[in-house]
């Protein structure tokens, strides 16, 4: 999920009134951290207690599935929260891991220290609000879709968002059968007839059992979506 220039643009420019507006004695609860790349920022199932508020840099979301396989499916950059989800739904631990791609900062104050200043600041509240809907909405909207799905279309879809605005001759997913699955919502068997199904109709071809779209085929899969 990258973001336009424009939005980055007006990311900037909250992230600065943000900064700018910390109430002094909010302020005096934070520290400023740095994470190198690699680094893990929080990991799935530890105790929520913190929040990080991004200053600078990038990070990944993560979530690991059953299989031991992890799913890449979020990015976040400067003015982005975590914790924030799990602090206000009263979620004891952290839903995701979040490690930083490149040098990243941030601002980090205990939970109590974020709900206080939600209290204490309407226009941060409302900022906060205004991302946690961002985050929801693509989940509200796509969630009910999904589920119903014939297996086929859900694993078409995925290699669509997998595939996202990627230019490059050949697309090759390293991702395993076990880990699709756990993304989709169904078992390795089904995934397995589902590329078999796109490989006769010349959607995919295989390579060393992974899955490749040339650019006919990447184009394939995008013009069939758009049919649908």
């Amino acid at each position: 999920m990258k973001k336009t220039e424009i939005q980055k643009g007006l990311s900037s420019m909250k992230l600065e009134y943000i900064l700018e507006h910390i109430p002094d004695e909010i302020r005096r609860q934070t520290t400023h951290k740095v994470y190198l790349p690699g680094e893990t920022v929080v990991r799935k199932g530890e105790e929520a207690k913190h929040i990080y508020l991004l200053t600078k840099g990038e990070l990944r979301v993560s979530n690991e599935f059953a299989s031991g396989q992890r799913y890449n499916f979020a990015s976040l950059s400067a003015s982005d929260l975590i914790g924030d989800l799990e602090i206000l739904a009263n979620q004891p631990l952290y839903s995701a891991t979040t490690e930083a791609v490149s040098t990243a900062e941030a601002i980090v104050m205990r939970a109590e220290t974020f709900l206080q200043w939600m209290r204490l600041d309407n226009n941060f509240a409302i900022s906060v609000a205004q991302q946690l809907a961002a985050k929801m909405y693509p989940t509200s909207n796509e969630a009910g879709r999904v589920k119903f799905l014939p297996s086929l279309n859900r694993l078409h879809s995925y290699l669509l968002k997998r595939l996202g605005d990627i230019q490059t001759d050949l697309f090759v997913l390293h991702t395993s059968r076990q880990q699709i699955a756990d993304d989709i919502g169904t078992s390795v068997k089904t995934v397995n007839r589902g590329v078999i199904k796109l490989k006769e109709a010349g959607f995919i071809s295989l390579l060393h059992g992974k899955i490749t779209l040339d650019k006919k085929q990447q184009q394939m899969l995008k013009d069939t979506f758009n049919e649908e």
